[in-house]
């Protein structure tokens, strides 16, 4: 048996018999490998992505686009093994590029990227028209817009508001910016009993029908504080004498150096509100000319005046026979 294995042809048969061996083994295994691949690929499913953001690539520094839409809707069908991770991560990305084109309107392809060869796709839409224009930059005050006033309790006023910056940067297409009207800042004052310090309000650019426009703003928020304020409304006062003076002694004036005060009361209040008149100053047995203070009524349905009193001057004419 030694001899036998010492016999080099033997050898050399032994070591074919085991390459075809091995040769047979690995092909098998393909082929099964194989059959189970193509076996998979016959299940295949169908997937729909609503809301797939639709990415614009183009030249930002020179260019505006509008027309397209925010979002397409993205089909996929073929194999579940390829199919389940792009539906479940959606790691791809359905866009436009335009860095070939100039001003004017196009149709453009809705391409995709990042998904499997292996999966038939479907783009809805599949073609889109895009406008480009020059980039346009101008710059507009800010106004201001209150929201919600109806909420703030009648017995405040709405101060004058600041604002910083007190304008905005407007980038758009030159036939956006000729739209632009007016430009707010819009704060909401909603239940405001108190100064309003430190917001961050939204800016919105509005055209001359009250339509928002669609443009890019720098920056998009303003600070802002806002005085509220109890409301008030300065009046004059006028004065009656109250009482009978001493004997031969009439009332010639009543006069005050205070000819204004201010009422702080409800808005609806105040509106009705133009003058405290008839104040009386007692000047019951009075002999001769006299400063005294008096005390300013609230008038009805307000909450207080300021000031409380004022001094008034009485001034008396003596008949002859009294002097």
């Amino acid at each position: 048996m030694d001899n036998l294995f010492k016999n080099k042809w033997v050898l050399r048969i032994i070591s074919l018999l085991l390459a075809v061996l091995l040769w047979v083994s690995i092909n098998v295994d393909d082929n099964m490998d194989s059959d189970s691949q193509w076996f998979n690929d016959t299940t295949s499913e169908r997937e729909v992505m609503n809301d797939v953001p639709l990415e614009v690539r183009f030249d930002n520094d020179q260019y505006v686009v509008s027309g397209l839409p925010q979002n397409v809707v993205v089909t996929v069908e073929g194999p579940t093994s390829s199919l389940a991770p792009v539906v479940r991560q959606r790691n791809f990305t359905a866009f436009v590029d335009l860095n070939d084109l100039g001003p004017g309107t196009h149709e453009v392809d809705v391409q995709h990227s990042g998904i499997s060869n292996q999966l038939k796709v479907n783009m809805d839409p599949e073609e889109v028209e895009v406008t480009i224009d020059q980039k346009v930059n101008e710059d507009f005050p800010i106004s201001v817009d209150y929201i919600n006033e109806q909420e703030i309790s009648d017995e405040y006023t709405i101060g004058e508001a600041a604002l910083d910056p007190q304008q905005v940067t407007i980038t758009g297409s030159a036939e956006a910016i000729e739209r632009v009207a007016s430009v707010k800042a819009i704060i909401d004052v909603g239940e405001a009993d108190g100064d309003l310090e430190a917001l961050k309000a939204p800016v919105k650019v509005y055209d001359d029908q009250g339509n928002e426009l669609n443009v890019l703003l720098d920056p998009t928020t303003v600070d802002v504080s806002v005085p509220i304020q109890r409301s008030e409304k300065e009046v004059p006062v006028s004065f009656e004498a109250e009482g009978d003076a001493a004997d031969g002694v009439s009332i010639e004036s009543i006069t005050s150096d205070t000819t204004n005060v201010t009422v702080i009361g409800p808005n609806s209040v105040l509106e009705e509100l133009e003058e405290i008149e008839n104040i009386p100053v007692d000047v019951e047995g009075i002999t001769e000319d006299e400063t005294v203070e008096i005390e300013v009524p609230v008038p009805e349905e307000a909450s207080s005046v300021d000031p409380e009193t004022i001094e008034v001057n009485v001034e008396v004419d003596q008949a002859a026979d009294a002097q």
